[in-house]
């Protein structure tokens, strides 16, 4: 796997080069050095000029780009994903969590915390069906069970778990064993990549 670095803040450079360094990536000096199918750009939003962001991702399509910012906001991260930025976090990750967004977004993924993944869910939704109300379930058949069917139907809508919980009058630790077993039963990893899993099938 091939890095290209956007950022002009040599202790945020140093801390991700260290981090490469540690899940054997090759970190591209030159952008053209990139690999278009294996690359992965990173971008620190809090030290690279707002010209030298925008229609990055449509400037320089052949890499898939993660913004990393000092304060994230629900706000910018949204606009960024829209953007067509393939992960949005922190930039001072553990080097757990950063391993873990490269692996993500290097399956074709998206990365986000879970706040704003509700809110991005909830907006793709909305774009997708015209209202979350009148989006349908699924008509594959994953085995689910009729509990796990029922919180299949409220996530398809954008529920979080606690309206979720609510709503079937469970606790919030009984939903997340539920979504476990279904992105389990669906193969896919969290809850946007269902999502646009089950999208893409119903049309």
């Amino acid at each position: 796997m091939k890095l290209f670095f956007l950022v002009h803040n040599n202790e945020v450079e140093a801390r991700w080069c260290r981090f490469a360094e540690s899940v054997g990536a090759e970190v591209a000096k030159k952008l053209e050095l990139a690999e278009p199918t294996e690359a992965i750009g990173l971008v620190h939003i809090s030290s690279v000029a707002p010209a030298e962001i925008d229609g990055l991702c449509q400037r320089l399509p052949a890499l898939k780009w993660i913004a990393l910012s000092d304060v994230p906001n629900d706000r910018e991260g949204l606009s960024l994903l829209g953007q067509g930025f393939r992960g949005y976090l922190n930039a001072y990750p553990t080097a757990s969590v950063f391993a873990e967004v490269l692996a993500v977004v290097a399956r074709n993924d998206i990365w986000a915390g879970p706040a704003l993944t509700q809110k991005l869910l909830k907006q793709f939704l909305q774009q997708q069906s015209g209202g979350i109300d009148e989006v349908e379930p699924p008509q594959e058949n994953y085995q689910l069970t009729e509990r796990e069917s029922g919180v299949l139907d409220l996530l398809l809508v954008g529920c979080s778990n606690k309206e979720i919980a609510r709503e079937l009058n469970i606790t919030e630790r009984t939903v997340k064993s539920h979504v476990t077993s279904i992105l389990k039963k669906t193969e896919t990893k969290d809850r946007l990549t269902l999502i646009l899993k089950l999208n893409k099938q119903a049309v």
